[in-house]
């Protein structure tokens, strides 16, 4: 097992657990009386932290496709890692301040979301070159 495959499968790991520790406070909040509606952005920290964390676990198959040096892959699982985390906290923050639409409300959170969408994309961007040079 390589050092790419390590930081994808933990931080896959932590990521998946984030996001399913996130539905304790959406059950919490659901079983009040009258059964409110989930704040938007704890829905959506909760279901990407999830689905983020999954993809890590997927891209380790990727990395091991690729042909680039260790140090390229190593740079793309700590990006992808990263992109994860820094949309978690953005997502995590709008919901905890109350945000009803990040772009309407012009969150504060914007530059996380920015840096989250930059490093997700050179960290695949990455990926793809190492795997389509496999081909």
């Amino acid at each position: 097992m390589t050092a790419t495959d390590k930081i994808l499968i933990i931080g896959g790991l932590l990521t998946l657990t984030y996001g399913a520790l996130l539905g304790y406070p959406m059950t919490a909040l659901r079983m009040r009386t009258g059964n409110p509606p989930t704040p938007r952005y704890l829905t959506v920290a909760h279901v990407g932290a999830v689905i983020q964390g999954v993809i890590l676990l997927s891209l380790v198959w990727a990395a091991n496709l690729s042909t680039l040096s260790s140090a390229w892959n190593i740079t793309a699982a700590w990006l992808l890692v990263l992109s994860g985390i820094l949309i978690a906290a953005k997502d995590t923050i709008n919901w905890l301040t109350g945000i009803n639409d990040e772009f309407a409300d012009k969150a504060r959170t914007a530059p996380l979301g920015l840096a989250g969408a930059l490093t997700l994309a050179v960290g695949l961007a990455i990926l793809i070159v190492g795997d389509l040079s496999a081909l």
